[in-house]
């Protein structure tokens, strides 16, 4: 916020990240054009406490007062700089710069920002539940799971790409007691349409991010089970047989040699020709 009639203090404003990771440095800047004035100073406060001053007519030029869980590196901090050594939990909060301008003026302007400090996962995300292959009709259900961290992480599933509906995830988050770190669990569930498949595959993503400082993913890819479509070889055909009765005659019937061999004769034509009638 710029003060009232301030015309020669412009373009005030802070670039304080986001999140910064516990135990690492971060850098916050301040931000300013005096245009045609020399700068008095510049206070850094956290929260309503000044903890950081730099002013140029002192010596030495910078002031640290200490807050606790946070370190003001002075080799790295200056008028429009001020670094953090390996920031602690307790430096999260608003931070605010106040600038003011030397002799006749003594304009002053203050902007605001603010920062959390951020555990971040030591691993990617996790992908528990993928089979290998699926078939329209199957339930596809797979679990996504990012481990220690604080805040949890946030995760979102994508299909080919594309978000998943909304209807088809669950979260959950566990852990966090005591000042503990906490697991992100994610749920997805539902049935697999042929449209899911993308060139024989479906792609699985999981990804998870805090904030702005960290985003990590991991896919994984099932292959469509194809079909195998087997015919079953027709029966061959069966004709139903007929049987037809034959009259022996005794040899002892009293027939001549001649009688017998032409009732053999005609016996014989009469199977040939049940035999074409069969068929």
């Amino acid at each position: 916020m710029l003060s009232t009639g301030s015309m020669c203090l412009r373009n005030v404003y802070t670039v304080i990240p986001e999140a910064a990771e516990r135990g690492k440095a971060v850098v916050l800047r301040c931000m300013y054009d005096l245009e045609n004035e020399d700068l008095y100073q510049v206070k850094w406060y956290r929260g309503d406490r000044e903890f950081y001053r730099y002013a140029p007519r002192d010596v030495p030029p910078v002031k640290v007062f200490p807050i606790s869980g946070i370190e003001v590196d002075r080799d790295a901090s200056d008028a429009q700089q001020l670094t953090l050594k390996e920031v602690t939990r307790r430096a999260h909060g608003r931070y605010t710069c106040e600038v003011s301008a030397d002799a006749p003026s003594f304009l002053t302007a203050q902007v605001h920002g603010s920062m959390y400090v951020v555990d971040l996962p030591k691993s990617d995300p996790e992908l528990i539940g993928l089979k290998r292959r699926y078939k329209p009709g199957m339930k596809l259900k797979v679990e996504c799971i990012s481990y220690d961290s604080m805040p949890p992480a946030n995760l979102s599933f994508f299909i080919n790409s594309e978000p998943a509906l909304s209807q088809h995830v669950w979260h959950r988050v566990g852990g966090g007691e005591n000042g503990s770190l906490w697991t992100a669990y994610s749920t997805i569930q539902f049935v697999v349409q042929k449209h899911h498949f993308i060139r024989g595959k479906i792609k699985v993503r999981c990804s998870a991010y805090i904030y702005s400082i960290y985003f990590r993913s991991h896919e994984q890819v099932a292959d469509e089970e194809r079909v195998i479509r087997t015919t079953i070889a027709p029966l061959p055909e069966t004709r139903e047989a007929m049987v037809f009765p034959i009259h022996r005659v005794s040899d002892n019937s009293g027939m001549s040699i001649g009688q017998r061999a032409a009732k053999g004769f005609l016996q014989l034509m009469f199977l040939v020709l049940a035999y074409y009638i069969v068929r």
